[in-house]
C-alpha cells in the first residue's frame, strides 16, 4: 500500500514549470496519484509571459522552444506547442569608443558580415591562428580559442562581465553555450535544432494543458521542514526548486538575476517594430543593459503597439546559476541534494534547472521531467509498488 493507504502510490511534485509540469502529467498518465504544489499563483515558472494593452511580452525574458527529440517535440505539440518559428539573433556592437552609432551584425557574427568592418584584417589574421581544439581552462580562454581576441572583445567581454558580474576568466568553460560559435555558411539562424516554436498564445497555456487534470496547491512553499508532514501521504517527491532554499539555507548557491525594465509604445502601424530584432545583444559596457526583447517580432501580433524589454543584470533573482572553474557550486548542489535525500523516507527525485543547478533550455527541462517521471515509476515499481495500470512514456 502507499503511504496514504491506496491502492496506488502517490507523488508530489514541487514546482510547476516546464520539468514539474512534464513530469506530473506523465506520472499521472501512467496511472499514479499526483498532487503539484506551486509557491506562486500560476503555473508556467520561469517562461511566463504577460501583455499589456493586448500586447505580448516576456517579463522574465525570451523564451524559444527547440528540439531535435522527436518525443520532446510530440509531447509539447500536443499540449498547444504549435507556432513555428525561426530566431535569428542579433547584436549590436562600438567598434571603439569614437563611435557614434553601434553597427547591428548576426549573432553568432557570420564571416561574411565582418568583412566590411574596418577590423577586417585584424580578424582574419587572428582567425588563421586559431587552434585546432578550443581551450576549455576558463570561458574568456576558450571564446579566444574559437574566434580571436578582437571579436571576442567586440561580442563577448562585455557582455559577459556585465552579466555575471566578473570577470569572462573566473567562469568555467563549461557555460560557453552551443550557440555561441563564428559562422560561415551565411545561414542566421541561431538554433540548428528540427523543430523551433514560438509559444502562442503563451508558453504557461502549454503547461495548463499538461497540469490540467492534476490536483494542485497554489500560493504555499515546500521546504525540508514540510517533508515528515508529506510523508503522511507520499510515496515520492519531485523537487524542481532551489535546493538552498529548500534545505533552509539560502546563499549556499550563487545565482545571477537580471531586472527586466519594459517600455508599452504605442504604434500608427499595427505591423510595426522599434527594434531591430526579436533579441538584440549588446554587449558594449556603454550600455547598461545586455539585451533587449520585442517580443512583436517572434508573436506576428498585428497590433499598433509594442512592448520593448531592457535586460539589466544583476537582480537578486535565479535565472542563471554561476558555473565557476572550480565547480564549487555545483558540488554544493550535489551535497544539497545528498543531505535532502536523508531527511525523508521518500524516494527524492530532482529535476530541472533549479534543482540540478544547470543552464538548461525548455526543451531540456522538458526532457528532464520524462526522465524524471521514468525514474520515478522505475524506482517505486522496484520497491513492489507496482500495483497501478499504466506505463512509463516512450521517449
Amino acid at each position: 500500500m502507499s503511504a496514504s493507504g491506496t491502492a496506488s502510490p502517490q507523488v508530489a511534485v514541487v514546482g510547476a514549470g516546464w520539468s514539474g509540469a512534464t513530469a506530473a502529467r506523465l506520472l499521472h498518465d501512467a496511472g499514479l496519484r499526483v498532487h503539484i504544489f506551486e509557491r506562486t499563483m500560476a503555473v508556467g515558472g520561469h517562461s511566463r509571459s504577460a501583455t499589456v494593452n493586448g500586447v505580448l511580452f516576456e517579463p522574465e525574458g525570451p523564451h524559444i522552444f527547440h528540439t531535435s527529440k522527436p518525443a520532446v517535440k510530440d509531447f509539447a505539440v500536443r499540449h498547444g506547442m504549435r507556432h513555428s518559428y525561426e530566431h535569428k539573433g542579433l547584436t549590436q556592437i562600438f567598434l571603439d569608443d569614437a563611435d557614434e552609432r553601434p553597427y547591428t551584425l548576426s549573432w553568432p557574427p557570420q564571416v561574411a558580415e565582418l568583412r566590411v568592418l574596418p577590423v577586417w584584417p585584424a580578424i582574419e589574421k587572428e582567425l588563421s591562428e586559431i587552434p585546432p581544439t578550443p581551450c576549455t581552462r576558463d570561458f574568456e580562454s576558450h571564446c579566444v580559442s574559437i574566434m580571436g581576441r578582437t571579436l571576442y572583445r567586440l561580442f563577448i567581454e562585455g557582455y559577459t562581465i556585465k552579466q555575471w558580474g566578473c570577470h569572462p576568466s573566473d567562469l568555467s568553460s563549461k557555460f560557453a553555450p552551443s550557440r555561441l560559435g563564428l559562422r560561415t555558411d551565411g545561414n542566421r539562424r541561431l538554433f540548428r535544432d528540427t523543430w523551433e516554436f514560438f509559444p502562442l498564445p503563451n508558453a504557461q497555456e502549454v503547461m495548463e494543458s499538461m497540469t490540467r487534470p492534476i490536483p494542485a496547491t497554489f500560493g504555499q512553499e515546500i521546504a525540508a521542514a514540510d517533508l515528515p508532514e508529506l510523508e503522511r501521504t507520499y510515496d515520492a517527491v519531485v523537487l524542481t526548486v532551489p535546493l538552498d532554499t529548500f534545505a533552509g539555507r539560502p546563499g549556499r548557491l550563487e545565482w545571477r538575476g537580471i531586472r527586466t525594465v519594459s517600455r508599452y509604445i504605442p504604434l500608427e502601424d499595427p505591423d510595426a517594430t522599434v527594434t531591430p530584432g526579436y533579441i538584440v545583444n549588446h554587449p558594449s559596457l556603454r550600455v547598461p543593459y545586455t539585451r533587449t526583447v520585442e517580443s512583436k517580432h517572434a508573436s506576428g501580433q498585428s497590433i499598433p503597439a509594442t512592448v520593448v524589454t531592457e535586460e539589466y543584470p544583476g537582480a537578486p533573482a535565479r535565472h542563471y546559476p554561476v558555473l565557476t572553474t572550480d565547480s564549487r557550486n555545483e558540488r554544493e548542489n550535489v551535497r544539497l541534494q545528498e543531505e535532502i535525500r536523508k531527511m525523508t523516507r521518500m524516494s527524492v527525485f530532482f529535476c530541472g534547472r533549479l534543482a540540478n543547478y544547470e543552464y538548461i533550455n525548455q526543451d531540456v527541462a522538458l526532457d528532464q521531467g520524462m526522465s524524471c517521471a521514468n525514474d520515478v515509476i522505475r524506482e517505486l515499481r522496484a520497491k513492489g509498488r507496482n500495483t497501478w495500470e499504466g506505463r512509463a512514456y516512450e521517449r
